[in-house]
């Protein structure tokens, strides 16, 4: 009788976690940082909604994308390289984007050490020494593909110009070992106001000390992390999550909702338009 009792409490259980709303994040910054987020974002769903909800960490924007599509995730928070790694069969649905500092959009950085001498892409054309760089990860928007992309449109080709390429799994991990000297290059995110620029994607590892980096480049704008929701979920739902982000979006307490769980102060609407600049990128990608 007992074994049959677990049985069937594991059963009610498993169960359960069918029916959940499953919502996904990117561990882009750190595990830990990702793991409250995914919590965060699921609260967030689960209050907009009214369901039960499961928040779960994926290592990059590709598995992401893939467990959207699947139907794996109902909800997720990503990057535009992430969205754009959806097939366009699947049809995913455009929630709204998020903004951070005031802005709606962020570009891909390329910097040094505090100690470089580099100042531009012309100054890295002419480089001669060989040059070490360091990436977050192949499927890393700001990390790797749109300044991959921003060095290919300046005739820079990272294969020929640099002797190392690594990739580190993490902003974190970028930032710190390109401050520590260990790495010539590495890429990141800012989310400055225009003609400001700053390694935003260092911060949460190296403080202040993210304003010693040296920038020497910046990309275009892209969107800023878009929530999508699959073809499956209901439109319902999707209308209570976007109600629920602006109605709390003006207040003090909202905006720290929105901080836990989208890492953001605010919301944009958004359309499949506004990664134009991105897709050319990736047309224009050498991988």
């Amino acid at each position: 009788m007992r074994l049959l009792l677990i049985a069937a409490l594991v059963s009610t259980a498993a169960l359960a976690q069918q029916q959940a709303t499953i919502v996904g994040v990117v561990a882009a910054v750190n595990d830990e940082v990702a793991k409250k987020q995914a919590d965060a974002f699921a609260s967030f769903v689960g209050v907009a909604t009214k369901d039960q909800t499961i928040g779960r960490v994926f290592a990059d924007q590709e598995a992401l994308a893939t467990a959207l599509a699947k139907g794996d995730v109902d909800v997720a928070l990503m990057g535009p390289l992430g969205y754009l790694r959806i097939d366009p069969k699947v049809k995913p649905v455009l929630l709204f984007r998020t903004v951070r500092a005031g802005k709606s959009t962020y570009r891909s950085v390329l910097f040094g050490p505090p100690t470089s001498k580099l100042a531009s892409l012309e100054a890295l054309k002419k480089e001669k020494k060989p040059l070490k760089v360091a990436w977050v990860e192949t499927s890393s928007a700001t990390g790797y593909v749109i300044a991959k992309a921003t060095l290919l449109a300046a005739g820079i080709n990272p294969v020929q110009s640099f002797e190392t390429q690594d990739f580190l799994g993490s902003h974190d991990a970028v930032c710190k070992a390109v401050l520590e000297g260990k790495y010539d290059l590495g890429a990141t995110f800012s989310d400055q106001a225009a003609n400001t620029t700053r390694a935003t994607g260092c911060v949460n590892a190296l403080g202040k000390k993210a304003d010693s980096l040296k920038i020497i480049a910046q990309s275009v704008e892209v969107p800023n992390d878009v929530v999508v929701a699959g073809p499956k979920y209901s439109s319902g739902k999707t209308d209570a999550i976007i109600a629920f982000a602006k109605s709390i979006a003006p207040s003090a307490d909202g905006k720290s909702i929105l901080q836990r769980s989208l890492l953001a102060d605010g919301i944009a609407e958004v359309k499949d338009e506004d990664f134009a600049p991105v897709r050319k990128a990736l047309d224009a990608f050498v991988p």
